[in-house]
């Protein structure tokens, strides 16, 4: 019998003191691609080492990439450089 992992959405995530500096909206400045592309999104979806993050509205990347990003992104919280608060970046 094959020893096998439950999915991934039955875990719970775990609250560690990287993740718990985020909430589910908040606006967050982040680098992709081996830190060359600096982006702004939204966090959709908190996980333990990361979170999934909307970039649709970013001007940064042409339509090319936002279809290759499908509009979203999972981005470990120690890539995310700022929070922004009261339409203040938190760096």
């Amino acid at each position: 019998m094959i020893n096998q992992r439950p999915p991934a959405f039955l875990f719970e995530v775990q609250v560690n003191q990287y993740n718990q500096q985020f909430s589910v909206g908040d606006q967050v400045a982040f680098s992709i691609q081996e830190d060359t592309v600096q982006l702004a999104g939204t966090v959709l979806k908190k996980y333990t080492n990361s979170c999934l993050i909307d970039i649709s509205q970013t001007t940064a990347l042409n339509k090319r990439e936002q279809e290759i990003y499908n509009g979203r992104v999972v981005v470990n919280y120690k890539k995310i450089n700022g929070v922004k608060s009261d339409e203040q970046w938190n760096l």
